[in-house]
């Protein structure tokens, strides 16, 4: 069976992709993806290096979107001839099939982006755990040029393992992806960002601005705890001591020991609201708080590294 290509257009491949039809007539081949698989086979793929799977026009429709639905299909024994190689086409196929999946963290670094690219080629939803490691799979991609794989899975290394990320993407040189990363080391302990680094040349400059972006934070925080914006109470009084003392010591105190940044400080905030015992305007003191950091610590933490480096804070 084959597809008719001068009626069928496949978006996602480019014209030099597109797959050949064998004028060889073979015998279609039963499917040996699927696990005890007894669907008839209707359409045989062949990979670049001349293997011949029997496949199912079916599932291709059903589990890809780079096949044509199978109705549109030119019935034929001619084979389809993919660039791929038979390794690549088999894990397509079998991620085609209603079983458990192949677990992609045993593959090898080189079959895995070229994996990658065939599911973005094709299509191929269900294998979209490909990016199970992104991070490795952003290095391979990344030293190939395999641009549109390096994006995705750099976004995913990111927020899977932002201090490696970050200290590889300033090892190699890379401000854009090295200050996105940075981004998601806010809330990290120190020692991993430290441990991260240290694994490359050069490493106590950029550690340096880290920390000190870190320090300009903590600051940040702690000048707002000192000097929170008064709400007037009744009487006149302008602080409640019985409960905004106490809950200011109180996060001060958890603070001290704490990541100095945004989420941490809301985080804080809400655990030492029992200590304002209902108050109103108290409440409001600490909703003002929350607002006026929020502001300040976005501005800190968006500021570039750069300007650390610089010595400019």
């Amino acid at each position: 069976m084959s597809i008719d290509l001068e009626s069928t257009v496949l978006e996602r491949i480019t014209p030099d992709e597109k797959p050949l039809i064998s004028s060889e007539v073979n015998e279609i081949p039963p499917c040996e993806a699927g696990e005890s698989c007894n669907l008839p086979t209707d359409i045989v793929l062949r990979s670049s290096d001349g293997i011949r799977f029997g496949a199912h026009s079916k599932n291709l429709e059903i589990y890809s979107d780079g096949f044509p639905i199978a109705d549109s299909v030119a019935r034929s024994t001619e084979d389809i001839i993919l660039p791929e190689d038979s390794d690549v086409v088999l894990l397509l196929l079998r991620f085609m099939h209603h079983q458990p999946q192949p677990d992609l963290s045993l593959l090898a670094s080189r079959l895995l982006i070229k994996f990658a690219n065939a599911v973005e080629k094709y299509g191929v939803y269900s294998a979209t755990g490909v990016y199970d490691q992104p991070f490795e799979v952003f290095l391979y991609a990344q030293r190939h040029g395999y641009s549109s794989i390096m994006d995705k899975a750099g976004k995913l290394a990111i927020t899977q393992e932002p201090a490696n990320f970050f200290a590889y993407a300033h090892s190699i040189g890379d401000t854009t992806w090295r200050d996105l990363a940075e981004l998601e080391t806010h809330n990290l302990p120190t020692k991993e960002v430290w441990e991260a680094l240290r694994q490359y040349p050069d490493w106590p400059p950029i550690f340096g601005a880290w920390y000190l972006k870190r320090e300009q934070m903590r600051e940040a925080i702690f000048d707002a705890l000192k000097n929170p914006s008064p709400v007037l109470h009744k009487g006149g009084l302008m602080h409640c001591a019985d409960c905004q003392y106490p809950f200011l010591a109180d996060v001060l105190g958890k603070m001290g020991t704490s990541i100095p940044s945004y989420k941490t400080f809301v985080q804080v905030i809400e655990s030492c609201l029992p200590r304002l015992n209902g108050c109103t305007h108290c409440n409001i003191v600490v909703n003002n708080l929350i607002k006026s950091r929020m502001y300040t610590l976005d501005v800190i933490a968006r500021k570039s590294l750069a300007s650390y480096l610089d010595g400019d804070r």
